[in-house]
C-alpha cells in the first residue's frame, strides 16, 4: 500500500492540495518534491521557468530526465487534527510520473515515520506510539 500523506503546496500565490507517496527510496540531499507536470502546471511551475534544469536521475528501471525548478515551493501536511509548518522543497517535476512522491528528506523534515509500509499506517514523530494515521487514497494526476 504505501504511506501517503495529505500536502498542501504553495508556489507563489497558488496553493493545490493533493495526496503524496512517502518515497524511502527517493533519496535526496536536500528536501525535494517530485511534482506530476499537470500539477506543476496548476502550480505556475510548468511550462518550465527560466533557471530550470533538466537532470537525469537514477530511478527504478534505468534514468530518467526530470526538471529541476529554479526556486522552492513551500509543503506542509494537512490531517484532521493538524497542519504542519511550512517546509520548502525543491520542485521537481516529471511529465512521465502521475503521482506526488517526498523525499526521504522532506519526509524527515515533516517529521513523518512509518509505522507500517505494507499497511500505510504512520504518525508525526512528536506523537506517542499508539497514535496511528492510516494513509491517504493515491491522487492521480493524468
Amino acid at each position: 500500500m504505501g504511506v501517503r500523506v495529505r500536502i498542501r503546496l504553495t508556489s507563489g500565490n497558488t496553493k493545490a492540495e493533493t495526496t503524496a507517496l512517502v518515497n524511502t527510496g527517493f533519496e535526496a540531499e536536500q528536501p525535494e518534491i517530485l511534482l506530476p507536470a499537470k500539477l506543476a502546471e496548476r502550480l505556475g511551475l510548468y511550462p518550465p521557468p527560466e533557471g530550470s534544469l533538466l537532470e537525469e536521475y537514477s530511478v527504478v528501471g534505468g534514468t530518467a530526465l526530470i526538471l529541476r525548478g529554479p526556486g522552492v515551493v513551500q509543503v506542509q501536511i494537512v490531517v484532521e487534527d493538524r497542519e504542519t509548518s511550512l517546509s520548502e522543497a525543491i520542485p521537481l517535476i516529471s511529465d512521465k510520473e502521475e503521482e506526488v512522491l517526498i523525499s526521504d528528506r522532506l519526509a524527515s523534515r515533516l517529521k513523518i515515520a512509518i509505522d507500517d509500509a505494507a499497511e500505510g499506517t504512520w504518525r508525526f514523530r512528536d506523537e506517542p506510539l499508539t497514535r496511528i494515521r492510516a494513509s491517504e487514497g493515491p491522487t492521480y494526476w493524468t
